[in-house]
């Protein structure tokens, strides 16, 4: 039996011959060739047909259980996830705005120190704490604003400087307690004659004088700025080397 080429009756319908020429052209009759193409034909349909069946996956009751148990769990784990990163980003920020406001009352000290001695008799008992108008600080975001606040009444200002030196002499103890008393005080010695000292030095001078230099003046203010600012408005919140 002479073998057909379908593929070459499928190529010359496809580019328009009709049937009967098609069979003159292969030498066969025309119902080969309807049959021929008919097959053709049914195969696309069956094709078509198999793309559209969509699966179904059947669950018994304790499978879709676990499946919502263990969607639950994974859940639960992000929303922790979430609060956790959230808590430290407050706890950053809250130990960002301390350390700033550290450096703001030490820059200001002799101010206030200076307003609390020439107000010493407007001066009038108070419920507020130390704490209640540091807790207060926080919540302002302008450097003057602040101060004013503080300012605002002479018992006020008493209260952050009385605040501010106590914890200074904690810090002081700190150092010439500490495991490396010579570093620690030397510490202690920058940060008081950069913001503190009667006669107030700059980076260069505190340098000259420590025998450091410049770069290890900087890091001993902010060393000391951190602990200071646990000392000062409480250790929760500051990552205090």
């Amino acid at each position: 039996m002479r073998k057909i080429d379908t593929k070459k009756i499928i190529a010359l319908y496809t580019a328009g011959w009709k049937e009967e020429e098609i069979a003159t052209e292969m030498e066969i009759t025309p119902e080969i060739v309807k049959e021929v193409l008919y097959c053709n034909q049914k195969e696309k349909v069956s094709k078509e047909e198999r793309k559209d069946i969509k699966t179904h996956i059947i669950l018994t009751t304790q499978e879709l259980k676990q499946i919502y148990e263990k969607a639950a769990v994974i859940g639960a784990q992000e929303g922790i996830k979430t609060f956790e990163q959230e808590r430290k980003r407050e706890y950053s920020h809250k130990a960002d705005k301390r350390l700033r406001n550290t450096k703001l009352l030490l820059r200001n000290y002799h101010m206030l120190k200076e307003h609390t001695e020439k107000s010493i008799f407007g001066r009038v008992q108070m419920k507020e704490s130390a704490l209640d108008i540091l807790e207060s600080m926080m919540s302002l975001y302008d450097n003057e604003v602040i101060i004013e606040s503080i300012k605002r009444s002479a018992t006020r200002t008493a209260i952050i400087v009385s605040h501010i030196e106590a914890m200074l002499g904690l810090y002081k103890i700190y150092c010439e307690k500490s495991v490396n008393p010579k570093i620690d005080q030397r510490r202690y010695e920058v940060i008081w004659d950069m913001y503190l000292a009667d006669q107030l030095l700059t980076a260069e001078e505190i340098a000259d004088k420590q025998h450091i230099s410049k770069e290890s003046v900087y890091s001993d203010i902010k060393i000391a700025i951190e602990r200071l600012a646990a000392l000062i408005f409480g250790v929760d919140g500051l990552n205090v080397q």
